[in-house]
């Protein structure tokens, strides 16, 4: 198994042994000085020298699916009412969005259909989270990483002004919920209840996935004020799973394709710079201990 690192690692050996090879640079003393990079072979001249297409791996897939959210604590005071709550993902390739999930209370716990609740690994085009949010069978390698958001629709709660305009028609690859949880039919009247941010590193999932069809279930509390202290807002859980998929045999040409497509990269190394930049370390996440397999429903 060759992991992320060790293809970053040929990334670089490829670049580093094009600029180092001697026919490369090999040239007769100018007469007369020239300037310092003269000569030297420009980035789109070692990117189309370069044989990408030649670059295989066997890599490690997978995918992350919602399972459930308990209420501990219902936004407000229990006797005004139950919460209606909507909840958003969001990953590398889009975000998807729940329906209005009504009649929550303190204690309910409210289960979504796997197979049709998929975080990573999403099918491209319009989807609503356990509704028609089908995973592909091919999934997501890793590094992964997915956010999620809860709202609470309250037609009588001051609008927030949080309405992002994230809907429209998604592009290759990619895909979107039909709206905003936030404000949907376009109106902005609803409650933050409480997000979080799940990072998976390559070596965290070859270790807790050592075999395909392994599954590892976490549960994270959601962060009711993020970057604050407070007190007496709501307390939510949610629950994912992750699952490791068949293996797949990549080839890089085709990686690069899809990378330049999205990052509008006008070279090969540009794009693999641009992926490069975006790096960013993984956040940790608090993961609640799982205390048994609740049944089914509320």
């Amino acid at each position: 198994m060759i992991s992320c690192r060790y293809v970053m690692a040929i990334c670089f050996s490829v670049v580093a042994g094009f600029w180092c090879t001697p026919g490369a640079l090999a040239q007769e003393r100018p007469p007369s000085p020239q300037p310092e990079d003269a000569g030297r072979p420009t980035v789109a001249e070692a990117s189309r020298a370069t044989r990408w297409d030649t670059i295989q791996w066997v890599e490690r897939r997978y995918k992350i699916e919602a399972m459930r959210f308990k209420a501990r604590d219902e936004t407000g005071f229990d006797w005004l009412g139950s919460d209606a709550v909507m909840v958003e993902t969001t990953d590398a390739k889009g975000w998807t969005v729940s329906s209005e999930i009504g009649g929550i209370d303190s204690g309910d716990t409210h289960h979504f259909d796997p197979a049709k609740s998929c975080i990573v690994a999403v099918h491209p085009g319009i989807v609503v989270l356990g509704k028609t949010s089908v995973c592909d069978d091919v999934g997501e390698p890793a590094p992964l990483g997915f956010g999620v958001e809860f709202w609470e629709q309250d037609s009588i709660s001051f609008p927030l002004g949080f309405c992002p305009d994230l809907g429209g028609t998604p592009g290759p690859a990619l895909h979107v919920g039909p709206y905003s949880a936030s404000c949907p039919n376009g109106n902005s009247f609803a409650d933050f209840i409480g997000s979080a941010r799940i990072d998976y590193s390559a070596q965290e999932l070859e270790a807790a996935l050592p075999h395909v069809g392994d599954e590892l279930i976490e549960t994270v509390k959601l962060d009711p004020c993020p970057g604050q202290i407070c007190a007496g807002y709501p307390d939510y859980t949610f629950t994912w799973r992750v699952t490791r998929l068949a293996d797949v045999r990549v080839d890089f040409r085709a990686v690069l394709d899809e990378a330049m497509q999205r990052s509008g990269a006008g070279s090969e190394l540009e794009a693999i710079a641009t992926g490069l930049r975006s790096l960013r370390s993984p956040s940790p996440r608090k993961i609640e201990p799982e205390t048994g397999n609740p049944s089914p429903g509320r």
